[in-house]
């Protein structure tokens, strides 16, 4: 009877097993002195920044970490604080806590999340004692995107904020205004032409509100403390080339320079008012908007009536003015419920079709 030969013992290293596992050990290994180099160096030009005294912004916090490993790079604050104390606004912020992360493998983009409740405090060069204002408020979600542009002086910045509630404070006269938001967006990139060139000193911005309101002991003539959605969508341009960490210097320079503000698309319904309009602004001497959009207004009827009912125009003047603005609506083939019309902006009045409606104040 002839005996099963025996199996011959494998006494050779398992290469399709091991080899694979060493692989991934190294490129865990190597992935993780870079993740930890990286997350040095952040840290390591936060805490520098913060330490230097030339700089315009001053910055500091109660507790920072760097953490996220192993797929994000996150600095974590506590408390947060800035200023810029010799800017004209003299403005300060600070916040319960704030975090901003970034992917190791894409340095160039970040993102920032404000997290509780957050404090800004500000000059109002409107008012001659130039008194403080204060805003507090919180948010469901409030975050921005930076994604910096090679070559370019500013990249790509996107705000998103949900669920916004806020107090705002007027130093001149103390008083308080309240504000909710269903969702705050802003938008902005360097502009570029139709055939995707750069167009210097220039920049796309759109703005979108929905669900806004304000309660305030001062009652918001005609419209009422509820704005239910507002979009814009502009081209910044004539803006000089600069790090700006004041609004006010930068509407300076950028009104020194001959910058103007064109508006392709502006919606706004609040209240009576349902507009659409486009156009182009700019700023005159004394800081004021100026220029002119072409509107069409739904139901503006009704939104004539709010004005006479709150005293801003003459039931005279407003009967006439629609009189006219109709015939020229019907003329241009328009439906019988949109007003075409000119929104003008000039001498620190707002004009909306032959009717003056409100006056403008300077910007700083």
């Amino acid at each position: 009877m002839n005996e099963a030969p025996t199996e011959r013992k494998r006494t050779g290293i398992r290469w399709g097993i091991i080899g694979p596992s060493l692989a991934f050990a190294v490129f865990v290994a190597a992935y993780s002195v870079y993740w930890f180099t990286i997350a040095g160096e952040v840290r390591k030009a936060v805490e520098t920044y913060a330490v230097r005294s030339e700089k315009e912004v001053v910055t500091s916090w109660d507790g920072f970490t760097v953490g996220g490993y192993p797929f994000r790079i996150k600095a974590q604050f506590a408390a947060p604080k800035a200023a810029a104390p010799a800017t004209p606004e003299k403005w300060e912020w600070q916040g319960e806590g704030a975090h901003f992360a970034l992917q190791p493998y894409n340095l160039r983009h970040m993102v920032l999340t404000l997290e509780g409740e957050q404090r800004l405090s500000y000059r109002d060069l409107r008012t001659a004692a130039r008194a403080t204002n204060e805003a507090r408020f919180m948010a469901g979600s409030a975050q921005a995107s930076y994604v910096l542009l090679e070559d370019r002086p500013f990249g790509r910045l996107a705000i998103d904020i949900e669920a916004l509630k806020g107090k705002h404070r007027l130093g001149a006269n103390d008083t308080t205004e309240e504000l909710t938001a269903k969702r705050l967006q802003l938008h902005a990139r360097p502009a570029e032409s139709h055939e995707g060139i750069e167009e210097p000193g220039s920049y796309d911005i759109a703005l979108q509100a929905e669900d806004v309101n304000v309660e305030s002991t001062t009652k918001i003539p005609a419209l009422g403390p509820r704005m239910e959605f507002f979009l814009a969508q502009t081209r910044l341009r004539g803006l000089p080339p600069g790090n700006y960490v004041s609004l006010v210097e930068l509407m300076r320079d950028w009104q020194a320079a001959g910058g103007t503000l064109a508006i392709s698309d502006l919606a706004v319904k609040w209240g009576p008012l349902d507009l659409y309009a486009s156009g182009e602004l700019s700023l005159d001497a004394r800081h004021r908007p100026e220029g002119r959009l072409d509107a069409r207004v739904t139901d503006f009827e009704e939104l004539l009536d709010a004005l006479v009912k709150d005293g801003i125009v003459q039931e005279r003047d407003a009967r006439i003015a629609l009189a006219g603005l109709v015939l020229v609506s019907q003329f241009q083939g328009k439906e019988s419920n949109e007003i075409r019309m000119p929104v003008i902006m000039r001498e620190g009045k707002l004009y909306l079709g032959p009717l003056v409606i409100a006056k403008l104040e300077p910007l700083y």
